[in-house]
């Protein structure tokens, strides 16, 4: 009898637990009408976001997602308000999904992307719509949209915005390349990647969480410390004559990718710039023996600092490699 009792108990956990999934189709598997009626709400969204159109916000919106409209749209609308983001966008990834249940938390998973999406559905149709647009070519925002079926037409009920990624890579792409960082031995260049990864975890603040996340904070950790132990700075360079020392290894975003940026403190006044010339070849050489670093990349960028009068930092000058 406990054995039957047990089993029922059993049972009825995984009925529950099966409700959390709705039936959901992706991407191009959805009806294309469908994915046609979202894409027009879409466009009409974000050029609503960009001139800051209230009329087409309470048009795309449901009433309740209207009775808060600022305070809903609070963390999406400033960066196009500011100008870093414009009316460009791409679908990221879609879901249509039907319920079983209402005011509940559905889940979604993403085999794509490696992460899974969580939210309390109003209505027994929902349809999520995220969206990638993209400040000056380098870091990818996602605008997350939920729409609902509600009275046979489809509305907003959910909107956010985060950082999905840089270079139209997201977080597990990103860890990804910085786990092939660190086979290849250059952990520096693997930390680097790591740490943007990390900033990237919550794209949809909440909704989305990666499977990884933890991954990334033990792989860090360990790689910081690594690095610590086998290049501690400020680090000397006795072995050329005029002492610069190494203080800091970091990158550099721009365009066309992330590239080291190694600085060094030299004792050369900044207006001499045929020794300041001479000594960077040697350290070049040096550092490039010395740290292991990725130095095939397409650039490689070192910047010589000088103290001041008060004794304090200043940039001399930045050299550029380019392959």
């Amino acid at each position: 009898m406990k054995k039957a009792l047990f089993a029922l108990f059993l049972l009825a956990i995984a009925l529950q637990s099966c409700d959390t999934k709705p039936e959901t189709v992706s991407n191009n598997d959805i009806d294309p009408k469908l994915r046609e009626v979202i894409k027009a709400k879409n466009d009409s969204l974000f050029e609503a976001l960009s001139n800051s159109s209230t009329k087409v916000f309470s048009v795309l919106g449901s009433d309740r997602f209207n009775e808060n409209l600022t305070a809903n749209l609070s963390d999406v609308i400033w960066p196009f308000r500011k100008g870093m983001l414009e009316t460009d966008h791409e679908v990221y990834e879609e879901f249509y999904s039907k319920h079983t249940k209402v005011n509940h938390e559905a889940t979604i998973l993403s085999s794509q992307h490696n992460y899974k999406l969580q939210f309390v559905n109003q209505n027994y149709e929902t349809y999520v719509s995220l969206l990638k647009s993209t400040y000056r070519d380098v870091t990818d925002y996602l605008v997350t949209v939920i729409y609902e079926k509600i009275d046979n037409k489809w509305k907003i009920t959910h909107i956010t915005m985060g950082t999905l990624g840089s270079y139209d890579k997201d977080a597990n792409d990103l860890f990804n390349d910085a786990k092939k960082f660190h086979d290849n031995g250059y952990d520096i260049d693997a930390l680097h990647h790591a740490s943007m990864a990390k900033g990237s975890l919550e794209p949809a603040k909440n909704l989305i969480k990666y499977n990884f996340a933890k991954d990334i904070d033990d792989f860090g950790e360990k790689l910081s410390n690594e690095i610590n132990r086998t290049y501690p700075l400020p680090d000397t360079l006795f072995q050329i004559q005029s002492k610069p020392v190494v203080l800091d290894l970091k990158v550099v975003q721009n365009a066309e990718g992330v590239f080291p940026l190694i600085s060094y403190e030299s004792q050369i006044p900044p207006n001499d710039e045929t020794s300041l010339n001479n000594e960077f070849e040697v350290v070049k050489k040096e550092i490039q023996k010395k740290y292991k670093i990725d130095y095939s990349q397409k650039f490689v960028y070192y910047r010589a600092y000088n103290k001041n009068a008060q004794g304090l930092l200043s940039e001399s000058k930045t050299f550029t490699e380019t392959k």
